[in-house]
């Protein structure tokens, strides 16, 4: 049996009804953070940044739930414990700019402190009830296909811990004015990415593994272009990463595309 337990059919409710919300008002209403976000974030373009990853998976979640096969979605439970992990470091590293008692700082360390430990515990029993998962019947990725998410997830590891790292070398960078924790929490969005080399080296090549992965980060790729392309406020393509961070969302989107229409029998 492959369905999704209860217990996680409710975990993904959830998410929803956190990401649905401030998702959107992160995508529509960038400038109001001091409304309702957990921090105020001085620029409209870096609430966008962080809105995506919200906005775009709100697809992943509802196909996830509709489709309701663990077998689509066990190969990301590690890549959102993942993304905790990032925001919950970045949480640590810049606690001085979070509101406290804010109702969306509550949920947002509800999330980031629980979710490592929660996911893991209902994959486990997920896993249980589920047996040995039959792949039967599915396309498997071609090996030049397996090559490539094999090196663009570790390049995109490296891009997330080195954007963790060297944090304040890239606001200097960055092609608007940007603040360091903006900065760490958007690198949770190439540490998901990253994670598809994991899966692909760990698991195998069976394309119904990275279908909803797929979705999620070409979803989050043109979310971010249309906010890129959408808000008026400056931004400066003069700089190297001003041109470099449209072709890597155009990547995201490309790579989940032409996956989607090569493997879609």
């Amino acid at each position: 049996m492959s369905t999704l337990t209860g217990e996680f059919r409710l975990l993904f409710w959830a998410i929803l009804g956190v990401i649905v919300p401030f998702g959107l008002l992160l995508c529509l209403l960038p400038g109001q953070t001091a409304v309702y976000w957990a921090w105020v974030i001085p620029h409209p373009r870096s609430a966008l940044l962080i809105g995506a990853a919200y906005a775009g998976a709100i697809a992943y979640y509802v196909l996830a739930l509709r489709m309701n096969d663990w077998r689509q979605v066990e190969s990301g439970m590690g890549g959102l414990v993942l993304f905790c992990l990032v925001l919950l470091f970045a949480t640590l590293m810049h606690w001085e700019a979070f509101r406290p008692y804010h109702v969306t700082t509550l949920v947002w360390l509800m999330f980031y402190y629980v979710g490592p430990f929660l996911v893991p515990i209902l994959s486990r029993l997920q896993q249980s009830r589920a047996g040995v998962l039959n792949f039967e019947g599915t396309p498997d990725l071609s090996s030049a296909w397996r090559l490539w998410l094999i090196a663009r997830g570790f390049l995109y590891l490296t891009v997330a811990l080195a954007g963790l790292v060297f944090t304040t070398r890239l606001t200097a960078a960055w092609p608007w004015p940007i603040d360091a924790l903006e900065l760490r929490v958007f690198m949770g969005q190439p540490a998901i990415i990253g994670w598809n080399a994991v899966v692909v080296v760990r698991d195998g090549v069976t394309w119904r593994r990275y279908r909803l992965g797929l979705v999620l980060t070409g979803a989050i790729g043109l979310v971010q272009l249309i906010g890129l392309v959408i808000n008026s406020t400056p931004y400066d393509w003069s700089r190297p990463l001003g041109v470099l961070l449209p072709v890597v969302f155009a990547e995201w989107c490309l790579t989940s595309l032409i996956l989607h229409l090569r493997y879609r029998s």
